[in-house]
């Protein structure tokens, strides 16, 4: 095994402060042979380990990267977001004791990890800490955990707007009679505060929803409620749209086989070439979501955007779909373990 130098140069939290706090630490750092020459241009294997109380405590989580040094050694994580090989980061709670990480380096790119030292958590990632204190605004109140904090005039959100349980503030679109949400819904709770079981970021990457939203089985978006006007997921005041309603909005906008090009964002930074038709005149703002399926795996990102409704089948229920590569919208029923995205309409 080589003999390895490795320099710490940055460990810092990922992302900016919003409604959906990012799960992962940066760490970035330098590896050097012993006589000072970079490791460079290469694959590194990385194990990084973080353990509780002191540095010689119990290891509460572990994961190995695969990370590329650049030509000057230079390499970087995200920790929490690499292949798990114990615990779970998600439920670390940084405020409840002393974090240590360790850092162990294969510099052949495998496993046969030369361990690296293990260094003090100091501040950082109790940002993760506060970012766990749930956060809520509701009729001129703040409430932060359990305090809150009256907001003299406070007004509530912008006009033109719709607010979930979770602070998720979303855009709204009035299309011929109906008005819609035109985001994807990225909620973890439900209007009444109960925690939303099947809720998936694409590929488990948090990085994924303020673009796409997030993905929820048919059963989560129903909630309990399975009436026609359920509002299941939905904020209060809205519901999950029927099929007929979803039918009525293509109608609107020219029918089948032209509607999804109306109803699609232009470009490709959300959808994948040719973009068929989009135009997006009805402003509805549809992206290519993807889905997630049923053993877990994440695909069609960019390629198809659907939304469920309210209408089931048996083992299945409908979905409204997009595509890349026609200017269709249009129903079908499919398994209601697959996960799509969920938008609402207005009650």
């Amino acid at each position: 095994m080589k003999r390895i130098l490795l320099i710490t140069i940055l460990l810092t939290l990922v992302g900016v402060i919003t409604a959906q706090v990012p799960q992962s630490i940066k760490y970035q750092a330098v590896a050097r042979n012993t006589d000072g020459t970079a490791i460079a241009n290469t694959d590194i294997g990385v194990k990084a380990s973080i353990k509780s109380g002191s540095i010689d405590g119990s290891v509460i989580y572990s994961e190995s990267f695969i990370a590329a040094a650049n030509k000057v050694g230079i390499f970087s994580l995200n920790i929490g977001q690499g292949n798990i090989i114990s615990g779970n980061f998600l439920d670390i709670d940084w405020g409840a004791d002393t974090y240590y990480l360790n850092i162990a380096i294969d510099a052949d790119g495998g496993s046969n990890y030369l361990d690296m030292g293990t260094s003090q958590f100091l501040s950082v990632p109790y940002s993760l800490y506060t970012g766990s204190i749930f956060v809520n605004y509701s009729n001129d109140t703040l409430y932060i955990g359990d305090k809150y904090v009256i907001i003299s005039g406070g007004g509530g959100p912008p006009v033109g707007t719709v607010t979930d349980y979770d602070g998720n503030v979303y855009e709204t679109v009035t299309i011929g009679t109906q008005t819609w949400m035109k985001e994807n819904l990225r909620s973890l709770h439900y209007a009444d505060g109960m925690p939303i079981e099947e809720a998936y970021a694409y590929d488990d990457n948090e990085s994924n929803v303020t673009a796409y939203g997030r993905l929820y089985t048919w059963d989560a978006v129903m909630k309990i409620s399975k009436t026609e006007r359920s509002q299941g997921i939905c904020p209060t005041g809205w519901h999950v749209p029927s099929k007929a309603e979803c039918e009525t909005l293509i109608d609107y906008l020219g029918g089948i086989t032209v509607a999804g090009g109306k109803m699609k964002e232009t470009g490709f930074t959300y959808w994948d070439d040719p973009n068929d038709g989009a135009t997006n005149e009805s402003d509805y703002s549809g992206r290519g979501a993807g889905l997630r399926g049923q053993t877990g795996n994440y695909t069609s990102l960019k390629q198809l955007g659907a939304v469920w409704t309210s209408d089931e089948n048996g083992l299945k229920a409908t979905r409204m779909a997009l595509f890349h590569d026609i200017p269709n919208a249009f129903t079908g029923d499919f398994t209601k373990t697959i996960s799509y995205s969920a938008r609402c309409i207005k009650d």
